[in-house]
């Protein structure tokens, strides 16, 4: 008994040593496992910061620059919405448009849409607005007026003139030719042809012969508060001298050096050559020595501003005639606007804003379709 308690008590004890030998390394197992967890952890927290650096910040970054691209656009398009009287669909067209354009001109889709709006407050048909628009823009960018300044310009100015609504590119082309070639800027001729829009329409002016006149007092330096109104009496006495024959018709005629019937018939054809011949004449009258201010006094003519303006436009030879020239001209071409704008979008500064249009315009289509769940 005592052999066999011996031998039990050896095989006990070597199951027991064995079985903490096996926990043991059981344990050593374990706390290797968990140091390799621990070490796959850490690296998934690292590549959590990563990524939340690396591609979750820009990420939300792009998602709040579309955001912005799209909610810009949208808030400017309001302003579309609440002057134009269209349908739907041409809303839609005028959008797309808008959008368009950006990406062919250096003008954000916000300014376009600006000037679209004041389009619509001065009536310009919803057919003609993208053309209407696009004139304005390429006058901001070839001109010293701004596009907007521009568009209230010329919208009245058509206003006045009675001008079809599809001729605004020949008439930007004639202010742009006008503006090279003369020493008047492009708003100075605006603002002078405002002024003188009402009399020269109501003697059958056509819209290049009012801009050249326009060009040619202002490259004497004459205002448009002054010149307009004094270039306006001058006409408006011409024609009534043509139309009731007075006495001084006779003197009007013989200023241009003509005859009371062909100087009358020249009004009647084309009144703006009418009055350049006068203004001409009183040039040569002046220079043979005779009383310029007298003569002036005899026509009804003898107000200060109109005095003023007859005597510094008879000084200057020929220039009505040669604006009237240029004017004609670019009428007749109509593309003067349209290439000036050109040679200025060549430029660098000009097709990165274009560029930054196009990209920029990405995301406004992915704020259009997400849209929906972002009310």
């Amino acid at each position: 008994m005592a052999i066999e308690a011996a031998r039990l008590e050896v095989v006990v004890g070597a199951d027991t040593s064995q079985a903490e030998r096996n926990l043991s390394s059981f344990g050593q197992q374990v706390e290797s496992f968990g140091k390799r967890v621990q070490g796959v952890a850490s690296s998934l927290t690292s590549i959590g910061t990563r990524l939340s650096i690396g591609v979750t910040a820009p990420l939300t970054l792009a998602g709040r620059a579309v955001l912005k691209a799209g909610s810009d656009f949208e808030s400017a398009f309001a302003g579309v919405r609440k002057t134009v009287d269209a349908t739907e669909s041409q809303f839609q067209m005028l959008r797309q448009g808008i959008r368009d354009m950006a990406k062919e001109i250096p003008a954000t889709r916000e300014e376009i849409a600006g000037v679209m709006e004041a389009a619509g407050q001065l009536g310009i048909a919803t057919q003609h607005l993208l053309d209407f628009t696009r004139v304005a823009i390429n006058m901001g960018v070839a001109t010293t007026m701004s596009a907007e300044d521009a568009a209230f310009a010329m919208a009245r100015f058509a206003n006045i003139m009675q001008t079809p609504q599809d001729q605004f590119e020949r008439l930007g082309a004639v202010v742009v030719h006008l503006g090279n070639n003369l020493a008047a800027t492009e708003s100075e001729i605006m603002n002078m042809a405002l002024r003188i829009a009402g009399a020269g329409h109501v003697i059958g002016l056509t819209e290049e012969q009012v801009l050249g006149l326009a060009a040619g007092l202002s490259a004497v330096g004459i205002r448009a508060e002054m010149g307009g109104s004094a270039i306006s009496r001058t006409m408006i006495e011409i024609a009534n001298a043509v139309e009731t024959g007075t006495e001084e018709l006779e003197l009007f005629a013989a200023v241009a050096g003509m005859t009371v019937p062909e100087f009358s018939r020249l009004f009647r054809e084309d009144a703006s050559q009418a009055i350049v011949a006068f203004i001409e004449g009183l040039g040569s009258v002046r220079a043979e020595g005779e009383n310029v201010f007298q003569l002036l006094d005899e026509l009804g003519l003898a107000e200060i501003r109109v005095r003023d303006m007859l005597t510094r436009t008879a000084g200057a030879g020929d220039l009505l005639r040669r604006s009237q020239v240029l004017a004609n001209d670019a009428m007749r071409e109509g593309n003067a606007l349209a290439e000036e704008a050109a040679r200025r979008y060549e430029t660098v500064e000009s097709r990165v804003k274009t560029l930054r249009s196009r990209l920029s315009d990405v995301g406004v289509t992915l704020y259009e379709a997400f849209r929906p769940e972002l009310v």
